[in-house]
C-alpha cells in the first residue's frame, strides 16, 4: 500500500465530492491564457511526467510542478452555486492579482467582459461554455 500524501492546500468537502463523482482523481495545472495572463487547467488526464500524488480522503489530485508551486497554501473548491459549475481555487496568498472568477491570476484584473475570462468556461468533462 502506497502512503498517503497530503497535499500543500485545503480541500473542501464540495471539491473532494466531486473528485470522487469523477471517479475519484483529477489533475490540476497551469497554463497562459485567461483575463489576468495565467490560468488554473483541471483535467481528467492520467498522472503527467513530474506530476505530484497527493492523497485526499476518496480522492486523489495530481498536480503538476508549475501548479504546485501556485497552490500552496491556498483551497480547491468546487461550487455548482455558480454558473457553470467548476472547481476554482480560493484563498490564495501566492496570486494577489487574480480575476474575481479565481480561474485566472498573474496580472491586475482588467475588468467585466473580457473575451479571454473563463469564468463562463466549462470544466473539460462538462457540457459546452455558457453563451
Amino acid at each position: 500500500m502506497r502512503e498517503t500524501i497530503l497535499p500543500p492546500f485545503a480541500v473542501t468537502a464540495a471539491a473532494i465530492r466531486q473528485l470522487e463523482g469523477l471517479g475519484g482523481s483529477a489533475r490540476i495545472d497551469i497554463e497562459d491564457g485567461g483575463c489576468c495572463g495565467r490560468t488554473y487547467v483541471f483535467t481528467q488526464d492520467p498522472r503527467g511526467e513530474g506530476d505530484a500524488r497527493y492523497g485526499c480522503p476518496g480522492a486523489e489530485l495530481f498536480v503538476s510542478a508549475a501548479a504546485g508551486t501556485v497552490l500552496t497554501g491556498a483551497t480547491l473548491d468546487y461550487s455548482d452555486r455558480i454558473k457553470p459549475p467548476r472547481f476554482r481555487v480560493i484563498r490564495n496568498p501566492n496570486t494577489p492579482e487574480r480575476c474575481p472568477c479565481n480561474r485566472s491570476f498573474g496580472r491586475p484584473w482588467p475588468g467585466k467582459g473580457q473575451p479571454a475570462c473563463r469564468s463562463r468556461c466549462s470544466m473539460p468533462w462538462d457540457a459546452e461554455p455558457l453563451d
